[in-house]
């Protein structure tokens, strides 16, 4: 009876093993099945489909038991083209589930998550990713509350239920792939994971905002996010844990970010450091200064602005340094020099200008990426081993008679350009519109003594990839070049006296007169020199000028044609604003008004109490003010009066 008893036991043992063993085996046909007809296929070898019942599926390839049931199943890249079994459900002993598929291009899973996926409340593991999935039924995933590691595309706005998913420590939901930057929610379930270590979020635009639950996340060493909708929130600063941080925008997508937080230079133990594509303004925080940790900073892509800061050569550890594609102007920081094991350095679309720092001290394969900024060939020639492109600089000034111009066009001159570099390895192609007119290498330098349009390229035998171009400078031939014009008073007359440099066709000028610079008047004439190429020095002496006189040139062609001058103003001693008395009682008398002009007498508390026009010494009755100290305002010049009884 015993002996019976036991073999009774052992083979009910095993026949409870064989159906849970054979069950599991039956969801792996169903699922490959499922791939394997007429309509979808797969490319799975060396499963026995359909096999015979007892059949043990361990060590079927992506399959692997443990305690007698299948614990772990992986199909990544296998080309399961079709729906997923709802009979997946059944695998309940899995703890790691990789179904991640190939992409759209390689016939990926499709249809609706079955809601059996939800059965597997021992999967520690699950990866979606790569597949084409419908957004239905992705709540089910929040019933795999032992989850550590998830991971899938985006299939819309995660559900709330995804919040039971507390022991997650690492989670991809971002959009990875070639089709990145959905526009989602961002999952508030988040701020429920507190033990997430590794929380991958890009490539998404988010529509609503990062609140500051985020803090909550305090074992995070890995955050990366996409898009914004909002600033970067403050309270980032506060996972002490974070070794990477990324915030990868897409730019003219989403939220312009007003500036970086100072609170970032809090994270001390970052490693990894991208902000990058989010129209971020502002300038980089000093707080960064705290980052020495640093390996990388990628700031590209912003519109972050000002100079770049010297400090940045304090964090020593930086490999790749990344600040392309910005507003940063001024000089490249010497100190960024100190980080002598930097490898990579962009500085691609900035607006730096000045010469580039000695980089001899940086790794023999250290490269820069200079493009597009205001170099020129300053610097480049010793760091040229250094340079990864530094081609399509700004158009670079033009001087006058070794003055930079501040307009397009101007007289007669020499023209020359500052292109930096050794002058004998620097050749200048000078252009009159738009023909090459003179090849000068060593020499900046080019008389443009005709009318025309000119400009020059300046390349250098050193830097073969970098032409240097200038702004265009039309030079215009006058009928008169005015050197100077000039003016004194002496003995109550004004004596004017003017310089010119060339004339041609000059009948001569009309001297004009005013006592307020807005109407003028001819008080005489000096014939000109018709045709010159001379310097001339002309006189004309004014014996019946005001005290205070405006005076200008109007010069005449021969054919009747004009030019005005610049104004300039002369003042006789007389001009001199005075009053008096001072103090004074019933009256008092101004000198120095010239023409007639406004008088103001203000009070103490800056009233205006007395407003008249006079001339030049006329008494000005004052018996009806009282006592006290007044201002005295005329022509824009001010006096102090005391009236005194």
């Amino acid at each position: 009876m015993k002996k019976y008893l036991l073999a009774l036991l052992c083979f009910c043992s095993v026949q409870l093993f064989g159906q849970s063993l054979e069950s599991d085996r039956l969801a792996l046909v169903s699922i490959y099945n499922a791939t394997y007809t007429g309509e979808y296929f797969n490319d799975i070898q060396g499963w026995v489909v359909p096999g015979t019942p007892g059949d043990n599926p361990c060590g079927w390839p992506g399959v692997t038991c443990n305690g007698e049931r299948v614990t772990s199943l992986d199909l990544s890249m296998n080309s399961m083209n079709g729906p997923l079994a709802p009979e997946i459900g059944n695998l309940t002993a899995l703890r790691y589930l990789n179904l991640q598929g190939g992409g759209q291009e390689l016939f990926p899973f499709i249809g609706k998550i079955p809601v059996e996926l939800g059965n597997l409340t021992n999967l520690e593991y699950l990866n979606l990713e790569g597949n084409d999935f419908e957004a239905r039924n992705i709540a089910v995933i929040g019933n795999l509350t032992k989850l550590k590691e998830l991971r899938m595309d985006p299939l819309g706005d995660y559900p709330a239920e995804f919040a039971n998913l507390v022991n997650l420590e690492t989670a991809m939901l971002g959009a990875y792939g070639p089709w990145r930057f959905p526009f989602l929610k961002f999952p508030e379930a988040v701020y429920q994971w507190t033990k997430i270590k590794h929380l991958y979020m890009a490539g998404i635009v988010f529509t609503t905002p990062i609140t500051s639950q985020i803090q909550n996340l305090r074992n995070l060493e890995t955050l990366e996010l996409g898009g914004l909708s909002s600033n970067i929130p403050a309270e980032i600063g506060k996972l002490a844990k974070l070794t990477r941080l990324v915030i990868q925008g897409i730019n003219y997508v989403g939220h312009d970010i007003d500036a970086i937080p100072t609170e970032l230079g809090n994270l001390i133990n970052l490693e990894y450091l991208e902000l990058s594509y989010s129209n971020i303004s502002g300038t980089i925080p000093s707080s960064f200064v705290n980052l020495v940790n640093l390996k990388t900073l990628r700031l590209d892509g912003n519109a972050l602005a000002g100079n770049i800061p010297a400090f940045l050569g304090n964090l020593t550890n930086i490999q790749t340094l990344s600040l392309g594609q910005n507003q940063f102007s001024g000089f490249v920081p010497v100190e960024l020099t100190n980080i002598t094991g930097m490898t990579y350095l962009s500085l691609f679309s900035n607006q730096l200008s000045g010469p580039l720092p000695d980089f001899s001290r940086l790794p023999s394969n250290f490269k820069t990426h200079i493009m597009r900024n205001k170099f020129t060939f300053a610097g480049m020639e010793q760091n040229i081993s250094k340079l990864e492109a530094y081609a399509w600089q700004a158009d670079i000034p033009m001087y006058a008679n070794g003055v930079q111009v501040g307009k397009t066009s101007g007289t007669p001159a020499t023209l020359s350009v500052d292109a930096g570099g050794t002058l004998s390895k620097n050749t200048y192609r000078w252009y009159k519109d738009n023909i090459l007119t003179a090849t000068i290498t060593g020499n900046p330098n080019f008389l443009a003594a005709e009318d025309g349009v000119y400009r020059v390229e300046v390349v250098n035998s050193a830097l073969p990839k970098l032409t240097l171009k200038s702004v265009n400078y039309m030079i215009t031939i006058l009928p008169v070049t005015l050197v100077s014009f000039n003016g004194t008073s002496k003995n109550g007359q004004n004596m004017l006296t003017w310089n010119t440099s060339s004339e041609s066709n000059n009948k001569g000028f009309q001297i004009e007169r005013s006592a307020d610079a807005r109407d003028f008047q001819m008080v005489g004439f000096v014939d000109g020199n018709a045709d010159s190429r001379e310097a001339k020095v002309y006189h004309f002496t004014d014996s019946d000028a005001p005290a205070t006189s405006y005076y200008r040139l109007k010069q005449l062609d021969n054919d009747g044609k004009f030019e005005y001058s610049r104004v300039i103003v002369i003042k006789a001693d007389s001009a001199e604003l005075s009053i008096y008395p001072n103090p004074a009682q019933d009256y008092l008398t101004v000198c120095g008004v010239g023409q007639k002009q406004q008088l103001l007498i203000i009070d103490k508390n800056g009233r205006i109490i007395l407003k008249r026009e006079i001339v030049e010494k006329e008494q000005i009755g004052i018996s009806k003010l009282t006592c006290g100290i007044y201002t005295i305002v005329i022509g824009g010049q001010s006096r102090s009066l005391l009236i005194s009884r």
